[in-house]
């Protein structure tokens, strides 16, 4: 059933006598109608909404509630989005899908924890290099939990103003307590750095420790953090978090799921496939998507024929920002190819590369000598 967790929810509230959670979850299954073009039935849930407002000022505050602004800039904390699982197709390795299938299992069954008075804390920490997928997880996290992702704006959340920081953290951490939603927090060193920095200032301290109050609140509020700099956060945070996960450049089953994705509309056999996956061994989710894309929307746009060579010789440029393929650089380019790793840039694959045939290959490299 395609409403099943906002429905269950209402019914939920309803037989509980949780007026908030009715309201939260019914506005949320407005927004998902509205999307999926059921604007008659979103419409008239939204009428029946309002009506409710109309009888009970009370609710007002708690209907539609606006995501908070910093006091002075007057700049949103956060920005609101309804991320789909289409829009958010990750791939992960074997271990890592098991993390996050246990993370969502654990925050759909928090209704039988509860009942056994075991405590929720639906936290996990993204940590790794940038690129690897860490603000796309967050997404896919919404997505498949049925809800709206909030991310935190840190420009606006971090302010030069003495206690201001602290009050937006708080601020916006009320606000998703009070709204069904994953809150996601970005560049989380940026609010979390360890206290016993000597370069930082005290402020920055004050403002740690506000935030790590403010977790201890929320409850069972769905949280996200994600760092490039899992080394500078203050050791108090990692206790915070109930799930903790590393993400790494992709492995190569989990690069041949990616360029599968990637190319399923064109004409690229399994060879091929196999052939961009060793290639591309190193780079980041993001890096393989930011070079597949590029060649992609340049060979349409210039009404070219689809090519896999051209598209190893884009990964390689990739990884190697020294490799080009002019006939000026091209003997040095193709020694460095070699001493790397010789039994795979072999001079058959380097003559693929150049486009030239290999007894080529084998005089430039002969007359070198």
């Amino acid at each position: 059933m395609k409403y099943y967790t906002e429905i269950s929810k209402i019914v939920t509230g309803a037989l509980s006598g949780d007026r908030k959670l009715v309201i939260s979850y019914s506005e949320l299954l407005c927004e998902k109608l509205r999307s999926d073009g059921e604007t008659h039935a979103s419409e008239g849930l939204q009428k029946k909404l309002l009506s409710i407002n109309t009888h009970n000022t009370s609710t007002q505050s708690m209907f539609s509630r606006p995501i908070p602004v910093e006091k002075d800039s007057r700049f949103s904390l956060a920005d609101k989005t309804y991320p789909t699982l289409q829009d958010k197709i990750i791939f992960l390795p074997a271990h890592d899908q098991k993390t996050i299938d246990s993370f969502i299992s654990y925050i759909n069954n928090k209704e039988q924890l509860n009942a056994l008075n075991i405590p929720i804390n639906p936290t996990l920490l993204l940590h790794g290099i940038p690129g690897t997928g860490k603000s796309k997880l967050a997404g896919s996290l919404a997505a498949h939990l049925g809800l709206p992702l909030v991310t935190a704006r840190a420009d606006a959340l971090i302010s030069s103003y003495l206690g201001s920081t602290s009050k937006n953290i708080r601020s916006l951490l009320e606000y998703a307590s009070s709204e069904p939603c994953v809150l996601f927090l970005d560049e989380f060193d940026a609010i979390a750095k360890a206290r016993d920095d000597k370069n930082e200032i005290g402020e920055l301290k004050r403002v740690v420790v506000s935030l790590l109050q403010n977790i201890d609140n929320l409850g069972d509020t769905i949280l996200v953090a994600a760092t490039n700099h899992f080394h500078l956060l203050d050791p108090a945070i990692d206790r915070r978090f109930h799930y903790k996960m590393e993400l790494k450049a992709p492995i190569d089953y989990v690069r041949y799921q990616l360029f599968s994705n990637l190319l399923v509309q064109f004409e690229f056999n399994e060879t091929n496939i196999e052939a961009f996956v060793t290639l591309s061994d190193g780079l980041t989710g993001a890096e393989i998507e930011i070079i597949t894309y590029d060649y992609l929307r340049q060979t349409v746009i210039n009404n070219n024929n689809i090519n896999a060579v051209e598209l190893m010789r884009k990964i390689l440029q990739g990884r190697f920002n020294w490799l080009n393929f002019s006939i000026e650089n091209r003997l040095t380019c193709m020694k460095k190819l070699q001493e790397y790793d010789n039994k795979l840039f072999t001079k058959k694959f380097i003559s693929l590369l150049w486009g030239m045939s290999q007894s080529n290959v084998s005089k430039i490299f002969k007359e070198d000598k």
